[in-house]
């Protein structure tokens, strides 16, 4: 085999050296052990309710909650449950209720990331600017657990963080992953209000999870076609 084809055919190892660099010069630390999470809210007499992770049927017919809710009462302090680097920080239209949806991301690892969806529900201009800006951090920032992240405003419109764990790009439930503190403070929140935190679930498989199955599907199908671009050149 020539050059050509081996420099063609090697060429998946060299982005995902690539992406592997990129991760350690953003300050993402290596490894893929499980965080113990801290709970994401300064004010947690301020979250008046949950909306459980796993929920069937959420937003339409077949699709299940990927996150945990919490609703609050007033304005709240957002934490940093885990230490990381942020790796996001966005802003979207929710395709169900239309209102802004601003987001936080944070890597705890290679395998883990932290989601903190900021979803005041305001529908204007003004307060949804107010809004971007209490957020205090920036992408790249490194943060360890506790560190402020952002205030979410309060409004009359389910006013909550959804509050995600990705695992290999896979939605898990952030309850399983918290310390025993707040673990506590969850099930103190679900007691009071008469909400749950999760339904039934199984965990997911590591294998079928997005980061594993797209890249491997992307680098499968580049194979094949520089395979059957060569043996058409050989013929």
């Amino acid at each position: 085999m020539n050059r050509k084809r081996k420099a063609l055919l090697g060429l998946p190892l060299v982005v995902i050296l690539g992406l592997i660099g990129y991760s350690l010069v953003l300050g993402i630390p290596p490894g893929f052990d499980a965080p113990s999470l801290a709970f994401p809210i300064d004010e947690a007499d301020r979250v008046e309710r949950l909306s459980a992770y796993h929920t069937p049927d959420w937003g339409e017919p077949g699709v299940f909650h990927n996150g945990i809710d919490l609703v609050i009462s007033d304005n709240v302090t957002i934490l940093s449950p885990t230490s990381g680097v942020i790796s996001r920080v966005s802003e979207r239209i929710n395709p169900y209720a239309g209102n802004v949806l601003f987001e936080i991301g944070i890597a705890a690892n290679w395998g883990w990331e932290v989601k903190l969806v900021l979803e005041p529900g305001f529908q204007d201009s003004v307060n949804n600017s107010l809004q971007s800006d209490m957020i205090d951090v920036v992408f790249g920032q490194r943060v360890q657990a506790g560190d402020e992240l952002a205030t979410l405003l309060h409004s009359e419109q389910y006013p909550h963080l959804h509050y995600m764990l990705l695992y290999m790009g896979q939605d898990v439930c952030a309850y399983n992953f918290s310390s025993a503190s707040a673990q506590s403070t969850f099930e103190t929140i679900a007691t009071d209000s008469g909400t749950n935190i999760f339904f039934p679930h199984s965990a997911p498989s590591t294998l079928l999870g997005p980061t594993i199955v797209v890249p491997a599907a992307i680098i499968a199908v580049y194979w094949v076609i520089m395979l059957a671009l060569f043996r058409i050149k050989k013929e």
